[in-house]
């Protein structure tokens, strides 16, 4: 957790030093529709969304009117829905996105995302079981999406998230990947 706080700091204070006038950021929150592509020995399957949430703080550091970067910290519930049964994962989330500005309203952003495990849990919707251990500790992630920003410093957030590594930690040759849907709101605490 140290090391994600550091990060995000030293982000913030480069943002500040080098892009000065041209920094902004704020915090968002929004709904998840998270699921997991399973794929080996002949097997695929994907099971049901399962909604949850994700919240947290964004930079953008433009380098010119159009283009910049925009790293974020978030928690981000993940996971997936098979009847009854819910994978509950909660991971904290860094992506760290190249950021097109087609006008003030609407911009384009895409880049990856490092996230490391902080929960992950099995619920059969009786008994809930804690299966930290069968899912790896890290995912690497591809995100791309849309942003609407609103002159009352409100912003609207839509994004895919497709997971790029196998989490399975189980020593089965069934890969099992994550992949979501994001719908977030934001609201700017600084900068234009």
């Amino acid at each position: 957790m140290k090391k994600i706080t550091s990060l995000f700091a030293f982000l913030f204070f480069c943002g500040i030093v080098v892009y000065g006038q041209g920094l902004s950021g704020g915090v968002k929150a929004g709904l998840n529709m998270a699921n997991q592509t399973f794929k080996g020995d002949g097997y695929a399957s994907s099971p049901s969304f399962l909604p949850s949430l994700h919240g947290g703080g964004y930079l953008t550091a433009m380098f010119s009117e159009r283009l910049g970067v925009q790293p974020e910290v978030l928690f981000s519930g993940q996971g997936a829905k098979s009847g009854n049964a819910k994978y509950k994962l909660g991971y904290i989330a860094i992506p760290v996105l190249v950021r097109f500005n087609v006008n003030q309203l609407l911009s384009f952003h895409a880049g990856p995302q490092f996230s490391v495990l902080t929960s992950a849990k099995y619920d059969n919707g009786a008994t809930e079981q804690d299966i930290k251990d069968q899912v790896k500790g890290t995912d690497l992630s591809v995100a791309f999406g849309t942003t609407v920003d609103l002159p009352m410093k409100l912003n609207f957030t839509f994004r895919f998230i497709k997971g790029l590594s196998d989490i399975n930690d189980t020593g089965s040759s069934v890969a099992q990947r994550n992949y979501n849907l994001q719908l977030s709101v934001g609201y700017k605490l600084f900068g234009e």
